[in-house]
């Protein structure tokens, strides 16, 4: 009865959702870039499943009908929706789909092979279509500024996953979820607008989080059958839904406030350092080789004391983004002591953290110089923290040594 009055409402659905389109973006207000992107796309993702027809879907196709309908309606969770259902709802068809019996799965002879070019064009058609749609699912990140969350780094590799799965791969899913992820960076790097360094960080989990999906249903595949792989497929995505989640609400994120210090013994007295650190600033020796990769840089540098109000201003060019200023202004200084906070800051690093301030503390040491001890406290900005939070504390522990061995050591 069920199936068939939602077979029967297909026809009515359509142009319902339409209309409520319709209405969303002839908003009086006019809407923005990212909300026009997600009413569309949940408008045609609701439309899809309207009309699909899948044995043993009902549930979840009247279910994910009324999350689309109440995502249009309701304008502070049309994006909730949309990200709801590109996450979710392929592995839910699936995984029901199984549960209710497709034809054919229990009959206990062995589906007909297809033709090795049938199957072939069906897998490359399948990869040219989870590109297509992760590129889509990755502008409806950026639209609502979601990309440094792990709806990006987890999210998008997953839902390329199910796609490239559901459309059948001729030998491994390991290996053609590991085709598409490689075509969907080397397509987000010329039509997507990312950066080498994002591209360089991002594919290691992308490729992990895709091969975790490919292990599983291979290894499900071979030893269990095609009915129970998809199940076991099924329910590792739903499984991963959470961790696509980090970052998205402030209520889903890890601690993000970080502190990495350095300590180094320097050729040089105490009152040298103090002397140097009222220098204006020079960047003398080469940058490490993680910073070379294409990193903004330091390009230029002004101010100069260590008097409670004084400023310094560095100039990152270079790497990714628009050349920006980051300014840090002197809030405390004695001696053995400076502190300086951030209040200012342009540069694309920006991007990826926000700096809160740096401590620098000498003394004597047991030699004839002196111990250097550099702070950099800051908030990451980047999810998921167990991949991201490691980068930054390594990248941030060089930069600490790099600020001591340039700014509080004296040229030799």
């Amino acid at each position: 009865m069920a199936r068939t009055a939602i077979d029967q409402l297909r026809w009515a659905l359509v142009p319902v959702f339409l209309a409520v389109t319709a209405w969303r973006l002839a908003g009086a207000r006019g809407p923005q870039r990212g909300e026009w992107l997600s009413v569309v796309l949940l408008s045609l993702i609701g439309m899809a499943i309207a009309w699909l027809r899948i044995p043993g879907t009902t549930v979840v196709r009247t279910l994910a009908v009324l999350v689309a309908l109440g995502g249009l309606l309701w304008t502070e969770a049309t994006v909730w929706a949309a990200l709801l259902l590109v996450l979710v709802a392929p592995a839910a068809f699936l995984l029901t789909w199984e549960l209710g019996g497709r034809p054919g799965a229990t009959s206990g002879q062995p589906a007909p092979a297809p033709a090795g070019e049938r199957r072939a064009k069906r897998a490359t058609i399948g990869v040219i279509l989870a590109v297509a749609g992760a590129s889509v699912a990755y502008r409806l990140i950026v639209a609502h500024r979601l990309e440094q969350t792990a709806a990006l780094f987890i999210g998008v590799p997953t839902f390329l996953a199910v796609l490239v799965v559901l459309a059948g791969t001729p030998r491994t899913a390991t290996g053609s979820i590991c085709k598409a992820i490689a075509i969907a960076l080397l397509v987000s790097g010329i039509f997507l607008g990312e950066g080498f360094v994002c591209i360089l960080m991002a594919a290691p989990l992308f490729f992990a989080v895709g091969v975790m999906i490919g292990v599983v249903v291979d290894l499900s595949r071979h030893r269990l059958g095609d009915r129970a792989k998809n199940r076991t497929f099924s329910l590792l995505v739903l499984a991963l839904l959470p961790m696509s989640l980090e970052g998205v609400d402030g209520r889903l994120s890890w601690p993000r406030e970080e502190t990495v210090t350095v300590v180094r013994e320097v050729a040089a007295s105490t009152e040298e350092v103090a002397r140097q650190l009222a220098h204006p600033l020079e960047f003398r020796t080469p940058l490490p080789a993680f910073f070379r990769l294409g990193f903004p840089h330091p390009i230029d540098a002004s101010g100069h004391g260590t008097s409670p109000g004084d400023q310094r201003r560095i100039r990152f060019g270079g790497g990714e983004g628009r050349p920006g200023d980051l300014v840090l202004e002197v809030v405390e200084s004695r001696p053995g002591l400076l502190r300086l906070r951030a209040v200012a800051d342009q540069s694309h690093i920006a991007h990826w953290l926000s700096w809160q301030d740096a401590e620098v503390r000498w003394s004597p040491s047991a030699g004839r110089g002196s111990r250097v001890s550099w702070s950099l406290r800051y908030r990451r900005e980047l999810d998921p923290a167990w991949y991201f939070g490691p980068w930054e504390r390594y990248g941030v522990g060089l930069a600490a040594g790099y600020l001591i061995d340039n700014l509080a050591a004296p040229p030799r």
